[in-house]
């Protein structure tokens, strides 16, 4: 009993330190190396059972097969599987050895005992150190997304301070010019002025976020189509729109805004990066979720990974699905892109927020 629980302890040590020293160990493998670490153990258990020895030194072997294999040497000193800095975590370690053989001594507590005395103390322990761990990846995710988010904005002021003199004072300049000339051209001056008014129209569509808060989902997807479409207009895509007819009713303009929001960076992002001549729009409602589907084609395995891998909007973009119990998901099939967003919904199209 006291070698089962000695090689037990062996087990789950090195399967924590190499699991945490290599992040990049296939997971077909950890879950073989485990089973047959932890298998021959539970047989040694087993009364009817002979060959126990030849079943521990097969534990034994194939854990250390394990480490050998993904262990990453440089890693270990940094790894402290207790949530405490590594001088406490001695003296604690040393404290609970002490305290524990004391109590068995104090107690007469026989081996069995002791044995599963030891193996529930680890297991209370390993329980704290997961949650802390759960807890500390929550904190660096949470941060990890605000750094990102920061640049991003820092990299939309950027952006929009470039269409300001891009789209916006360069034809103000050439008007200026038109209209200093020793024989001002009114009229390509009128012309630039006109145009550049249009534009300017367009681009306060698409950045005024609360424009169709006050419609129905509908006519605020319309809206958003065609105001994104009028900032492309070299750009032919082929629209098919389909809208379940309970979203068509549903008057919660907070829903209308969120899927809205949704909507315009998803549509943006098929009109700005990818080479699309037909987009299919489907918004429905399917059991306790709002789903939201787009299908378009033009986009090739560099596009692709640029998604998946992005820092930018299409991170903001999961965070604001995440934050609203939603999830997102994309796939490629040769050039077609397909996006799903689901949103969760209680009591049919009651939004949580």
């Amino acid at each position: 009993m006291n070698a089962v629980s000695i090689i037990l302890f062996f087990t789950l040590y090195s399967f924590i330190y190499t699991e945490l020293s290599n992040k990049n160990i296939p997971i077909k493998f950890s879950k073989f190396s485990l089973i047959t670490s932890l298998l021959p153990i539970a047989l040694i258990l087993v009364d009817k059972i002979n060959f126990k020895l030849i079943l521990g030194i097969v534990s034994f072997i194939s854990t250390l097969t394990y480490i050998k294999k993904f262990i990453i040497d440089r890693s270990i000193k940094d790894i402290n599987i207790l949530p405490i800095n590594k001088a406490s975590a001695q003296k604690f370690t040393i404290g609970m050895v002490i305290f524990s053989f004391i109590i068995i001594y104090l107690f007469n507590i026989d081996t069995m005992m002791a044995c599963l005395f030891f193996q529930i103390i680890f297991l209370i322990m390993e329980i704290f150190f997961i949650i802390y761990i759960k807890d500390r990846e929550n904190i660096y995710e949470n941060t990890y997304n605000l750094f990102y988010l920061s640049e991003y904005m820092e990299d939309e002021r950027d952006e929009f301070a470039r269409i300001i003199h891009d789209e916006i004072i360069q034809d103000i300049f050439a008007a200026r010019n038109y209209l200093s000339l020793k024989n001002s051209d009114i009229n390509h001056a009128r012309e630039i002025l006109i145009n550049l008014e249009k534009r300017l129209r367009e681009m306060m569509k698409f950045y005024h976020a609360n424009l169709f808060e006050d419609v129905n989902i509908d006519i605020s997807i319309e809206g958003i189509f065609f105001n994104i479409s009028s900032l492309y207009p070299e750009k032919e895509i082929k629209v098919q729109k389909t809208i379940d007819e309970k979203l068509l009713k549903e008057n919660n303009k907070k829903l209308t805004r969120f899927i809205s929001i949704i909507s315009k960076e998803l549509i943006n992002n098929i009109y700005k990066h990818s080479k699309a001549t037909f987009l299919n729009y489907k918004l429905s409602i399917k059991d306790d979720f709002i789903v939201l589907e787009l299908e378009s084609d033009g986009t090739n395995e560099e596009d692709y990974e640029k998604i998946k891998k992005s820092q930018r909007g299409i991170l903001l973009l999961k965070i604001l699905i995440n934050s609203n119990a939603g999830n997102i998901k994309y796939d490629l099939n040769k050039d077609l892109l397909s996006t799903k967003v689901k949103l969760e919904v209680r009591n049919e199209t009651s939004f949580i927020r």
